[in-house]
């Protein structure tokens, strides 16, 4: 591989600057912020539809994004603008989290920079901002091994015609790679949940509250304060009387660092996806991870079951399992260490970021050898 630069400039979405990270230096962009001023007035509501999108969320949208350009949209096109400015001589474009810059743009105004799209809420958003701004990339990545129940990310990933994609565990971070022996054992918390509240997410969720009480911790930034569960009673679906209170990077911290056993589950209700942040955080502090399962059984490629980790395959396998590793501290504190080894050993974000930006220079540099042979 052609040596790197001394300075190898990369722009990058999702994470934060860092001028010096293993010979890459790191600029973040965040798109959001030309957009933070946009009142949700009851007069925009009714302009706009109560569910449409405001310009800010059409960012996270192909046909939104699609809108801002064709009208361009003031906002949209100094956001764009400034990006163009910032990033037109940079070695490496990393879209991480997710695609601000219409395709044709990224084709046009910035040709130089190697660009590598990320796919991370799939398969819900495959198509929605992912699939359609494929052309203008250099390669992909991908977070989860499995794309649905018959195939696996790379499987499609060819179907759609990338022939350069990327395996990015995106492991967890500000978290210790060494804990001593008491840290495992010394918890006093049973069960916890951290994260939304999408598609089928809060019918689960619901039951373990009800099964578990309070020996199960339910938190996270859910709509409406947190009321989101009485509301959703309001439009068809089953109440849940309960407030969901969201918590700091420190709270989330202290409370995974006494909790035994973390619950995980994806947005997908059959299985399908596997990967989100969730499944490394939950070792990463030292608990037992909890599950659901991935399409073609994938989740193995991340953590072994009965090992590694524990996966359900319903919410009764599920309640079973966590009453059994409740009663059974030994087994627990066994997957719970060896779940934190594989995440220490294979997952590490800071790992797991470097081998992402060397795969996108071997891209980079392939491309350059073509160009000058040409």
């Amino acid at each position: 591989m052609k040596q790197k630069p001394t300075t190898t400039k990369v722009g990058i979405i999702g994470y934060e600057s860092n001028e010096n990270f293993h010979g890459y230096e790191l600029h973040s962009f965040n798109p959001e912020q030309y957009f933070d001023d946009e009142p949700i007035s009851l007069k925009r509501l009714i302009a706009r539809g109560v569910w449409g999108l405001t310009a800010k969320e059409s960012l996270y949208s192909v046909e939104g994004l699609d809108r801002l350009y064709r009208g361009r949209d003031s906002k949209y096109m100094r956001m764009v603008g400034d990006f163009v400015e910032k990033f037109r001589d940079f070695d490496l474009l990393v879209l991480s989290r997710f695609n601000p810059i219409h395709p044709e743009i990224l084709y046009s105004k910035l040709p130089g920079p190697t660009k590598i799209l990320g796919f991370i809420d799939d398969p819900g958003a495959s198509y929605k901002r992912g699939v359609p701004y494929l052309w203008a990339f250099d390669g992909a990545f991908y977070i989860s091994p499995s794309y649905d129940e018959t195939h696996s990310f790379p499987e499609i990933m060819k179907e759609w015609g990338c022939g350069q994609y990327h395996w990015w565990p995106h492991g967890a971070r500000h978290v210790e790679r060494d804990f001593s022996d008491g840290f495992y054992e010394n918890r006093h918390l049973d069960l916890v949940y951290v994260g939304g509240s999408y598609g089928d997410k809060t019918n689960k969720l619901k039951r373990l509250k009800a099964r578990y009480g309070n020996r199960f911790l339910l938190h996270g930034r859910w709509p409406m304060r947190g009321y989101h569960g009485y509301i959703r009673g309001l439009l068809g679906r089953p109440f849940f009387f309960y407030r969901v209170t969201s918590l700091s990077e420190a709270q989330k911290r202290e409370t995974y660092n006494h909790c035994k056993i973390g619950f995980n589950l994806h947005l997908s209700g059959v299985p399908r996806e596997t990967g989100n942040m969730r499944m490394y955080e939950v070792p990463a502090h030292g608990m037992m991870l909890l599950s659901d399962k991935a399409g073609c059984d994938l989740h193995e490629e991340i953590f072994k079951d009965g090992v590694e980790a524990v996966f359900y395959d319903d919410m009764n396998d599920a309640c079973e399992k966590i009453d059994y590793y409740l009663a059974n501290n030994e087994e627990r504190i066994r997957i719970a260490r060896a779940g934190h080894a594989k995440v220490s050993r294979e997952f590490w974000w800071e790992d797991q970021l470097k081998n992402a930006l060397d795969w996108a220079w071997e891209i980079r540099v392939t491309r350059l050898r073509q160009d000058t042979n040409a």
